[in-house]
């Protein structure tokens, strides 16, 4: 054999070799991922569907646990997930193409399109304020107060009246505040704008030029075959969403700020049009992608300021949703990261896209506080990038987890189990201290349930027998259940803890004339 064809031939061993060790690493990378998934799930922490890629190709994508319990049907890439507040990226993409194509302007009003929304607000609050949560309209706070309507324009009529029962949060254009009832406007922008239904437009706009064949809204009665069922699994046990006391209409509640139901799959092929020009030309794919806002808090909630650092780096908000521009402090590259979460039910949902390595990272939950999404993707994208993710913890809040989702579904009693299960676990675990659990009672008597109120506070002093603010709400509470003796008993006994209690005293004095 000559020279030049035993040189052919190590180079084409080479390269082989090459091939092959490339081969192992990303098998290698897709284990390494599945097992801290794993690790997750055998742990009780997680249940769903997660989607891995790199460069466009999909490293992992993977079911764990049941879509059903009853029926005893698993998770897989395929499992339809209702995302929640992820929806609003893409009513931010419908938005930011009426602009693109002359339909809209970002600077147009409320009050050019909505006549029925106050002139002096309305015409103060533009659509650019709505897409980046800056328009300074109530949340709404308590959502489950609307769950009930079972129209649009019912919904937008309750805003109003809270609008005007608690007015702007802020002026508009000068703050932040999270809303949904902003992304409900401009569902109803869109409407009015293009004289079609928000679905007829997102499947026109978006659904149908990515082929996103397995993407739908939600809507009351649908029944769609391969739909994850929602859980949350207190002491063990799995209970669905409470359909009796928190029943709705999730293309109403919903709409254009948290009704998309779509895979793991047909999401990541939205994230691939973030670097393309299939939905937007580039100028105004860069203005979809512009962060409008910079935030000085932790973009995530219970974060460690170090954690916020080295993942976050600048955090700020625009079209896409969260926006942040990360720094390696070893070789000083920066690349941004876009990323949404989102809440349905008991769903939980996480959509990380990172802009300069092209990595994108999906989590759809199905069981409810199970697991704190964001650590996993967190830790998930350390493997991706060869870097240690041990260190990488954020906590559950446990005021959350007590306060909505097992007092909602489960019940108080059930609530009160697991926050004597969990309290000892402050690793793991934010938790709330009496004051917050006073607040608690107070608000579970006024939604009409003054027995379980009691028994929550009945708890709270037993964990905190020195604190005069639950002896408090005990003796309102009582008062409401028309217990006058027990009243009057919880109110001096928080004289004597504070004796600078001027109410208690007061009432006291009032009762006992009574």
């Amino acid at each position: 054999m000559g020279v030049k064809h035993v040189a052919l031939l190590r180079l084409y061993v080479i390269a082989f070799v090459c091939g092959l060790a490339g081969q192992v690493y990303s098998q290698s990378l897709e284990a390494r991922i599945d097992d801290l998934i794993d690790e997750c799930v055998l742990n009780d922490q997680f249940m769903g569907s997660v989607l891995v890629a790199e460069n466009g190709e999909v490293i992992l994508a993977k079911g764990y646990g049941l879509a059903d319990v009853n029926k005893n049907i698993p998770n897989t890439p395929e499992t339809l997930f209702p995302i929640g507040s992820i929806s609003k990226q893409f009513t931010a993409m419908l938005v930011t193409q009426l602009v693109e194509k002359g339909k809209l302007r970002l600077d147009n009003t409320i009050a050019d399109f909505l006549p029925d929304f106050p002139e002096d607000i309305g015409q103060k609050i533009t659509v650019e304020m709505l897409l980046c949560h800056t328009a300074g309209l109530p949340f709404p706070e308590g959502i489950e107060e609307y769950y009930y309507v079972s129209t649009k324009n019912e919904y937008l009529q309750e805003f109003l009246k809270q609008l005007a029962q608690e007015g702007l949060r802020f002026n508009p254009g000068e703050g932040y505040g999270y809303s949904n009832a902003g992304y409900f406007i401009l569902g109803l922008i869109i409407e009015k704008v293009t004289g079609k239904t928000y679905e007829e437009v997102l499947d026109e706009q978006i659904l149908k030029p990515l082929d996103m064949s397995n993407t739908l809204c939600a809507r009351k009665g649908l029944t769609t075959e391969n739909m994850a069922v929602s859980y949350q699994k207190p002491g063990g046990q799995y209970i669905t969403w409470n359909e009796d006391t928190n029943a709705y209409d999730p293309a109403v509640c919903g709409f254009a700020y948290g009704s998309i139901i779509s895979t793991v799959r047909d999401l990541f092929k939205f994230s691939q049009a973030l670097s393309s020009d299939k939905l937007l030309s580039r100028p105004y794919m860069d203005m979809y992608l512009q962060m409008r806002n910079v935030k000085s808090r932790p973009p995530v909630p219970n974060i460690s300021e170090g954690l916020a650092k080295e993942f976050f780096g600048i955090c700020g908000n625009g079209f896409v949703g969260e926006i942040s521009i990360l720094e390696d402090p070893a070789t000083g590259e920066k690349e941004t990261l876009y990323w949404h979460d989102g809440t349905s039910r008991l769903f939980k949902s996480n959509h990380f896209y990172y802009g300069g390595k092209d990595q994108v990272i999906i989590i759809f939950s199905n069981c409810s506080f199970l697991c704190e999404g964001n650590e996993m993707v967190l830790r998930i994208h350390q493997l991706l990038n060869n870097k240690p993710y041990e260190h990488v913890r954020i906590k559950h809040s446990l005021m959350q987890y007590v306060e909505d989702d097992i007092a909602m579904h489960a019940g108080i009693p059930v609530a009160i189990d697991e926050y004597l299960r969990l309290k000892d676990d402050t690793a793991n675990f934010t938790v709330p201290g009496p004051r917050y659990l006073a607040w608690i009672g107070r608000e579970v008597a006024e939604r009409g349930y003054p027995d379980d109120a009691i028994l929550i506070l009945q708890t709270t002093v037993s964990e905190f027998p020195d604190t005069w603010e639950v002896y408090d709400a005990l003796a309102e509470i009582h008062l409401l259940r028309g217990d006058t003796a027990a009243a009057i008993q919880h109110y001096r006994r928080s004289l004597d803890i504070n004796a600078q209690n001027d109410k208690a005293a007061t009432m006291i004095k009032q009762l006992c004339k009574e």
